[in-house]
């Protein structure tokens, strides 16, 4: 007996030992599960601290996009030499407008022209929508024809103070006028060939304006416009059509537009979205913009090349003349590519050629506020080209009509 007691005793012991083992895991593990709960607490507020609140979140996200319309508008106004501290409304001032004016008439083949006997104050027509030089001025065949846009019509000057009266007084040769504001290249032309079996000038001269080649890629500009397109190596009219009125009613498109009025004073934005999607941008009910599936510079090309065949056979010389928005000379030293591309295909051609941009970038090299006299201004922003201005163009087509 007295050897077994050993024996009891050190199960007793073990069975101690076993049971303060196991007091001792259940503290640990009470440890640890408290430690991980606080740890997890922890990483939960971490997550939403890191997470913030949705407001905070929309705040942020509205900064962030401010600032990086601010920092392209910055450097797109570097890049394009604008001022920086002016905020017109670029949209608008880039919207060509027809509706309103009482001169205009529509045209089925045209889409729109100028009123025959028009007299309003400083602005007169005669027979074909033809502007008059001065009182009392006929259609007389054998004179010098000029055709062309708002620039050759001569908006916001008199009747007298267009490039194409200057141009009489300079030379004592008769001009006609026939420019039509809003016009494209392709309208342009077809006015020119409209007019050359009726008039038989002797002289023809194609006034374009640089945004005219643009406005020949669309078949909507403002108005319902006929436009070409090149099948099979061979040049295709579109007539004028009317698209079914846009409603501008509900909710979005009303804040699309407010939208718009706001944006509109970034010149980048305009710059964009004028290219990216003219309608919306330009447009409204009565005003829409559609682009045509053309490429305007080739269009316009061809259509030089076939008035330069119509020209040759009747044995009418003909000049073209560029002119540019007073932007275009400022902001650049070399014209627009539109631009060069009908001029590299008036060279190649054979048709004589007056490129106002080198002598108005000449006065703007010497003296940047030199160009102003001779546009006119709505507030800040240049429009047409001021009666100096016109003076201006009709000197270097004297000259050229000199030689």
């Amino acid at each position: 007996m007295l050897a077994q007691r050993p024996q009891r005793r050190h199960g007793l012991r073990h069975r101690g030992y076993a049971t303060k083992t196991r007091a001792l895991e259940l503290r640990n593990e009470s440890i640890m599960t408290d430690t991980n709960d606080a740890t997890n607490s922890r990483t939960d507020a971490a997550r939403t601290a890191k997470r913030g609140s949705p407001w905070a979140n929309v705040a942020l996200f509205a900064f962030s996009a401010a600032l990086t319309v601010l920092v392209i508008e910055v450097g797109f106004r570097l890049a394009m030499g604008l001022p920086m501290l002016e905020f017109p409304n670029w949209r608008i001032d880039n919207t060509v407008i027809l509706n309103g004016r009482d001169v205009i008439i529509p045209d089925p083949k045209m889409g729109w022209t100028l009123r025959p006997g028009n007299s309003s104050p400083g602005h007169h027509t005669i027979d074909h929508g033809i502007r008059r030089n001065a009182a009392g001025a006929m259609i007389r065949q054998g004179a010098i024809l000029a055709v062309g846009d708002s620039f050759t019509e001569g908006w916001e000057v008199e009747d007298e103070e267009t490039w194409p009266a200057y141009l009489e007084r300079k030379t004592g040769k008769p001009i006609l006028n026939a420019g039509i504001g809003g016009y494209g290249t392709d309208q342009i032309v077809l006015r020119a060939e409209q007019l050359l079996p009726v008039l038989r000038p002797k002289i023809l001269i194609v006034g374009f304006l640089e945004f005219d080649i643009l406005r020949a890629g669309h078949t909507h500009f403002g108005s319902p416009k006929p436009y070409f397109t090149i099948e099979n190596g061979a040049l295709k009219l579109h007539p004028p059509a009317l698209l079914p009125p846009r409603r501008e009613r509900g909710f979005f498109v009303g804040a699309g537009y407010r939208a718009r009025d706001v944006l509109g004073h970034l010149a980048a934005v305009d710059f964009l979205l004028g290219r990216l999607t003219p309608d919306f941008w330009y447009g409204s009910e009565k005003r829409q913009y559609t682009r045509a599936p053309n490429d305007p510079v080739r269009v316009t090309c061809a259509l030089l090349e076939r008035l330069k065949k119509r020209t040759d056979a009747d044995g009418v010389r003909l000049l073209l003349f560029m002119q540019y928005y007073a932007e275009s000379i400022l902001d650049d030293d070399v014209q627009t590519d539109n631009a060069q591309g009908v001029i590299a295909c008036a060279k190649t051609l054979g048709i004589e050629l007056v490129d106002q941009f080198l002598s108005l970038r000449d006065l703007v090299e010497a003296d940047r506020e030199a160009i102003r006299p001779l546009y006119n201004h709505d507030g800040k922003n240049f429009t047409h080209m001021s009666a100096r201005g016109n003076e201006h163009a009709a000197g270097l087509l004297a000259k050229v009509l000199g030689e």
